[in-house]
């Protein structure tokens, strides 16, 4: 970290790093450092629309000169302030339906702010083109799939994705991103892998986070299918989901983790790869329907 706290933004401490890219300042402030210009500008942007629609997001403080953040050599250093609460963990140790249905109607709300967020980038495609290209082409050198094991879900949702409504999504949705006091959502962090894509992308995603970490798969499956339940039962209060999308809902599930098998192979780490594998193999044994 080169940017100096005090002379830019006025404030005095010592910054604590939290993540290779975020630093706490005084429990009160959290620096963050992104690639370019274009992704602080896209920050801003959200965080402006997001607060606008309710949403809990940091408020971006302006340095002393009054602009929104500062350029160094290895990015640009955003201030925020640091909001309250804490995430959730062991979720299905605690009242779990009723905390999948009050998130469902959060997760809503957010992609309700969203729909008025238009993205002109063309550098991102939209995950069915990464599913015909680097994802499909990883898994084919791979050994831990067959192509009968894969090519199946992949193709079947390839060929209805260009029927899925489109949006700017959050594409990081998971309870680490989310803060609460008691049940009363204070935060949504972490805007920066956003995009224009399918709705039911982050839906998926969400869903899928509630098995990381679980030790035994079929012993949580029926908390699972119930939380999946009343996920979308809090989100269809606010959002109804078509009927393409809940069709769609076991493939996407099934190809975002194809896509983290053949990241994980990518950063050479066969152990998350493996776990990754069984996540797969139990997803596509479960049968969810919606």
């Amino acid at each position: 970290m080169t940017v100096d706290i005090n002379v830019n933004w006025g404030i005095n401490g010592d910054p604590v790093a939290t993540t290779p890219t975020t630093w706490e300042l005084a429990g009160k402030y959290i620096l963050k450092l992104v690639n370019t210009q274009k992704s602080a500008i896209s920050n801003i942007k959200l965080t402006a629309v997001l607060r606008a629609h309710g949403v809990p997001v940091p408020h971006i403080l302006k340095t002393k000169d009054g602009t929104d953040f500062i350029v160094e050599e290895e990015g640009c250093y955003l201030l925020m302030e640091k909001l309250a609460g804490s995430h959730i963990k062991d979720v299905f140790k605690q009242d779990y339906e009723a905390i999948a249905y009050e998130t469902g109607i959060i997760a809503a709300k957010i992609h309700s702010a969203l729909m008025t967020v238009t993205d002109n980038r063309t550098d991102f495609p939209l995950f069915y083109e990464e599913l015909q290209g680097w994802i499909s082409s990883g898994l084919s050198a791979s050994s831990l799939l067959t192509k009968e094991e894969w090519s199946g879900p992949m193709e079947a949702l390839c060929c209805i994705y260009p029927n899925l409504p489109k949006q700017q999504i959050h594409r990081d949705l998971h309870y680490g991103n989310l803060l609460f006091e008691g049940t009363t959502l204070t935060g949504v962090l972490d805007f920066d892998l956003g995009k224009q894509d399918a709705r039911l992308f982050d839906i998926a995603y969400f869903l899928l986070g509630q098995l990381l970490g679980q030790k035994d798969f079929l012993a949580i499956k029926d908390n699972w299918l119930i939380f999946i339940s009343q996920f979308l039962s809090g989100y269809e209060t606010i959002i109804v989901l078509e009927k393409e999308e809940k069709n769609a809902l076991p493939l996407m599930m099934q190809c975002i983790e194809l896509l983290f098998i053949v990241f994980w192979q990518q950063q050479e780490n066969q152990e998350a790869a493996k776990e990754t594998v069984e996540i797969y193999k139990f997803i596509s044994m479960c049968q969810v329907s919606v």
